[in-house]
């Protein structure tokens, strides 16, 4: 048995091709707005989260080299911390 399958014009072809550009474009439209409205808050969590861990990697540093009976020498943004053990 044979199935009768209507041929599919052109311009069906060209109306389904329209509107998955439409659709595209307008996803692309609220995906950009979301990343333009979002952004922002997610770039400063993220700082917030880098300046916690650093902190507390240096908290750790301070107290493994106090606890070895050494002196901590607190670091600047730019040059890490440093630990002098007495000899």
């Amino acid at each position: 048995m044979l199935l009768n399958k209507k041929p599919v014009s052109k311009k069906l072809k060209a109306q389904s091709l329209i509107e998955y550009a439409l659709i595209l474009a307008m996803v692309t439209v609220i995906a950009v707005t979301a990343l333009q409205l979002l952004g922002q808050n997610m770039s400063n969590t993220l700082k917030k989260s880098a300046e916690t861990v650093n902190t507390g990697a240096d908290d750790v540093q301070e107290k493994a080299c106090t606890s070895l009976g050494g002196t901590w020498t607190k670091g600047t943004e730019d040059t890490p911390g440093s630990c002098s053990l007495g000899e």
